[in-house]
């Protein structure tokens, strides 16, 4: 039982979900994609 859901886990998603949590209320959080950070998400390759 959660009391908040929250589709997407970009910058909005991802602080509102943190701010929802510290003040004591269950959150889940769900993406379309494998991580965090939508856009902003960076990794390292070969190049």
């Amino acid at each position: 039982m959660y009391d908040f859901l929250i589709v997407g886990a970009g910058f909005a998603g991802s602080v509102l979900a943190e701010r929802l949590a510290s003040s004591g209320k269950r959150v889940l959080i769900i993406d379309k994609r494998n991580h965090i950070g939508g856009n902003a998400y960076d990794y390292y390759n070969e190049d």
